[in-house]
């Protein structure tokens, strides 16, 4: 019996170290050049995130069907006319194959640019790449890149629909 315990325990430890080990990595700080990575657009085009000039923001999310993604996404897609009058282009990134990712947007984010990083590059990055070896994916992570290509602000897990209202709301323009 206490063998039993004991080997339940070093396994248990073993799946959190292993867990902790597949999420490592840290997002860019605030300030900092914002790496630029090569995404696939559907239809197969390679594009470079974030385009200098540009104010941007790179939305990472794991493209599952959570109620917590699918209100990520659904409140982003409404928020696009917002954003884009806000000067801001705005990219979800997800590590899946472009097809995938286009049939994940037509059914709960119509209106989204979604840009696949198929090997998980772009989300080990930005500090985003969730890998537990048979499956990559990439957390919940909102990085808004200024145009000069520097970090502005970063918002990180556990994101959710607030933090679209977030970044909204850090984009308005002051009070006058």
């Amino acid at each position: 019996m206490e063998f039993v315990l004991v080997v339940m325990v070093v396994f248990s430890f073993g799946v959190v170290a292993w867990l902790a080990v597949a999420q490592a990595g840290e997002p860019p700080a605030p300030g900092r050049a914002a790496p630029v990575v090569r995404l696939v657009a559907p239809g197969g085009a390679d594009l470079e995130e974030p385009a200098r000039g540009t104010r941007t923001a790179l939305v990472f999310h794991p493209q599952d069907e959570t109620p917590e993604c699918l209100a990520v996404v659904g409140r982003l897609a409404a928020a696009m006319p917002a954003l884009e009058a806000a000067g801001v282009s705005v990219a979800t990134v997800v590590v899946s194959s472009p097809e995938k990712a286009e049939a994940y947007a037509s059914a709960h984010g119509a209106g989204l640019r979604v840009l696949c990083d198929p090997r998980g590059r772009a989300a080990k990055a930005y500090g985003a790449l969730v890998n537990l070896g048979f499956l990559k994916f990439a957390r919940k992570l909102v990085v808004l890149v200024d145009a000069r290509g520097n970090v502005e602000r970063v918002w990180r897990d556990a994101v959710g629909p607030q933090h679209v209202d977030e970044l909204l709301a850090w984009l308005a323009p002051p009070p006058r």
